[in-house]
């Protein structure tokens, strides 16, 4: 069977995004598929003269859809001439959602557009998976296209709970409860993960989608009270280096942390590590958070751009994420009396059922 996976996110933002990415091949390549293809939506771009257009492929009205669909099918054969050529060859298309289909957006837009080309025009079986579902409840038309693109798919997989229930319940569409592929790759490499890369204690910070750096002095005054003796981390990397994001959370948390370590992750197995051996990770990022829950790690999150963050942790009965000055500081007052144990079996466990459809 030949695979096309769009939306690959192997070289991208941070190791977590290669993470899941590489599971889901590996998971593919270990149930008999060997011939994978991929494509990043970091071309998506390309099929759009300008925003929202493509969608009209979705139009109520029959000839504006039979009219869109030719051009912009066109377009792709030419603007993108590898990928046309991958959706030809492939048997079917997998969509990893990760990152991408929590609200509409340029990447939305060209997966769900991708998504008419494979099923509609090339009658290919396409696959939704490892991904989050968060449109705006309130916009009819946002839920008529997401009602459309999801309708298309013969198989589709959530992360959470929240997102499976509106995919079920508001898009009318039989989804299955999975989880990030994430722990699946972090079970396999355990062995491999670096002892402390550090003699002393630390704690491992990041960032978030949406950080706010007003919050950098308090944050920070807060970590040095309760972390006196313990070095301070914060932890960056991806297999195309730091991304475009860290630069500024990185200078705003400094002018109060002026010991903070920058760790540049050279490798995934480095980059768990890290999390891994730290007293404490706090983040905002998913795939961060997740990496800890593997191991047991004990977390603080940030709240994020969607639920995704909340969700896991009610998933697995953690702690909720923090969103105010007084939330944060009972987060870390109230850590230690917590038990923090590695999640990595359940998660993987979950995990799996992304690839019930082969």
């Amino acid at each position: 069977m030949k695979v096309l996976i769009i939306n690959d996110t192997g070289n991208s933002y941070h190791w977590g995004c290669y993470g899941t990415s590489t599971a889901i091949k590996e998971s593919l390549r270990f149930r008999g598929i060997n011939e994978i293809a991929t494509f990043s939506c970091e071309e998506g771009s390309k099929i759009e003269n300008s925003p929202k257009k493509s969608l009209l492929v979705y139009s109520k009205n029959k000839l504006i859809r039979r009219l869109a669909s030719h051009y912009y099918s066109k377009h792709l054969r030419r603007k993108l001439p590898d990928l046309w050529n991958s959706l030809l060859k492939s048997d079917c298309v997998i969509i990893n959602g990760e990152g991408t289909i929590n609200s509409i957006h340029t990447a939305t837009r060209f997966i769900f557009f991708i998504i008419h080309v494979a099923k509609d025009i090339l009658k290919k079986k396409v696959y939704l998976i490892n991904h989050s579902c968060y449109p705006k409840l309130g916009n009819e038309k946002q839920i008529y296209y997401y009602k459309c693109a999801y309708s298309r798919c013969n198989y589709v997989a959530a992360r959470e709970k929240k997102s499976h229930e509106l995919i079920t319940n508001i898009l009318g569409i039989d989804a299955t409860l999975s989880f990030d592929s994430l722990p699946l790759l972090v079970k396999k490499v355990e062995s491999e993960i670096p002892e402390s890369l550090y003699k002393e204690k630390y704690v491992c910070l990041s960032g978030a989608v949406n950080y706010n750096k007003e919050n950098s002095s308090f944050i920070a005054g807060e970590i040095l009270k309760k972390y006196k003796n313990h070095k301070l981390v914060y932890l960056v990397g991806s297999p195309s280096g730091m991304n475009n994001e860290e630069p500024d959370v990185i200078e705003s948390l400094k002018k109060f942390m002026p010991e903070l370590i920058i760790h540049d992750a050279k490798s995934f197995t480095e980059w768990l590590s890290v999390i891994k051996n730290s007293v404490v990770l706090i983040s905002g990022r998913y795939h961060y958070s997740i990496a800890a829950m593997c191991f047991g790690t004990p977390t603080v999150c940030f709240s994020s751009n969607t639920p995704k963050l909340d969700e896991i942790n009610k998933m697995f009965n953690l702690p909720g994420c923090v969103r105010t000055h007084d939330e944060f500081t009972k987060a870390l007052n109230e850590i230690d009396n917590l038990t923090w144990q590695p999640l990595s079996k359940e998660m993987s466990d979950l995990a799996e059922y992304n690839y019930n459809f082969l």
